[in-house]
């Protein structure tokens, strides 16, 4: 189950938006400092909108704020009545790790700004969503978040992330909907 971050009631970046009416649209953040990719679904399963905002080596608060505000455009653009985050993975590479919590912190910010409900996965988590196997490797992703979604074309590593973010809360949600509802 996802952990959610916040109450239940309530450019640069490179984008690829398909002809879709949105009923409510479900937000897929992959957090990166130098890439944060980012994925619009629709109630069908269909990729709305998708990109990566990227940001110039240099000091973090100029990145920071370029990130907030090329999300502010992306929801601005876009009725998004959820989002999804993945949480953050501690590899071994502390330095990487610093710049994806303080980008981490900059969308959240963004999001509660919003007044968007946000749910955290852990990687693990999304990759069972997608391929039945937490341990899932990066090529095994790619090929099966091709077969199960709908893009309007080939995505860049960042925003598949982001979208299998956004796919993995979908199905997550159909099934706390399906448990709440008594399994019928």
């Amino acid at each position: 189950m996802p952990t959610s971050t916040s109450p239940k009631t309530s450019s640069n970046a490179s984008q690829q938006a398909s002809s879709t009416t949105a009923r409510g649209l479900l937000l897929g953040i992959d957090p990166g400092l130098a890439a944060t990719g980012w994925g619009i679904l629709d109630d069908d399963g269909k990729v709305a909108a998708c990109g990566t905002i990227r940001t110039a080596p240099g000091p973090a608060g100029p990145r920071l704020l370029l990130i907030v505000g090329e999300l502010r455009a992306v929801l601005a653009g876009n009725p998004v009545r959820e989002s999804a985050l993945e949480e953050l993975f501690m590899g071994r590479n502390a330095t990487s790790a610093i710049g994806v919590a303080q980008a981490r912190g900059a969308i959240l910010v963004t999001l509660a700004g919003a007044g968007l409900p946000v749910f955290e996965y852990k990687p693990a988590q999304v990759k069972a969503a997608l391929t039945g196997y937490g341990m899932a490797g990066k090529a095994q992703m790619v090929r099966m978040l091709a077969l199960q979604v709908h893009a309007p074309g080939r995505l860049d590593e960042h925003a598949a992330d982001a979208v299998a973010i956004a796919l993995c809360h979908a199905r997550s949600r159909r099934l706390r909907a399906f448990v709440d509802a008594g399994g019928r």
